[in-house]
């Protein structure tokens, strides 16, 4: 075979090669970013779900309620339940409960007039939290959860996303406020 022929041979393979290792990274990302949203999602259920159990016994009503399901190791040891996340002791001595970091992000974003990336929503809450571990990582991932559940809304401009308290869940969170206090005072 001539020396320019396997050249040619080689760079094409090289090529080809290249373009598969491209396509498989994008492919994983693809499915990490599907898996992280599933997570988001069934974190977010878990949250719903132990929202309604405790708004069900404020009412009164103490019929049985199903528990969700779970299916193999990992999925119970990737995303604890909403019970124990809303359950995190603060550090000792405190005596209080440390709020999830979606509630967090939703509090900050709630108190602003204008959209704000994650990066400024993560410096924002490091400095009003410093005993906490906050990443950029892990609020863009709390508001993207916020996101899928329609609870901020998310705008693009150029390669920057900017975030803000979705004007519906402004609303829905005016009602369950009125529900809650309803069912304060019924008790």
């Amino acid at each position: 075979m001539p020396v320019q022929e396997s050249n040619t041979l080689k760079s094409q393979y090289a090529q080809k090669v290249t373009a598969d290792l491209e396509q498989n990274t994008a492919e994983q990302e693809r499915v990490r970013v599907e898996i992280s949203s599933l997570q988001e999602k069934l974190s977010g259920l878990e949250q719903d779900h132990e929202l309604l159990v405790g708004m069900r016994a404020a009412l009164g009503d103490t019929g049985t309620v199903p528990a969700p399901r779970r299916t193999g190791k990992k999925a119970s040891a990737k995303a604890p339940s909403a019970k124990k996340a809303a359950g995190r002791k603060a550090p000792v001595g405190t005596g209080e409960k440390t709020p999830v970091l979606s509630d967090l992000v939703h509090q900050h974003l709630s108190a602003q007039s204008e959209p704000v990336t994650a990066g400024e929503i993560a410096k924002a809450l490091t400095a009003a939290h410093p005993q906490r571990n906050i990443s950029d990582n892990l609020v863009r991932t709390a508001t993207e959860r916020l996101v899928a559940r329609s609870r901020v809304e998310r705008a693009k401009q150029g390669s920057t996303v900017y975030y803000t308290v979705s004007k519906q869940d402004d609303s829905a969170s005016t009602t369950a406020s009125a529900v809650k206090e309803a069912a304060a005072v019924g008790t």
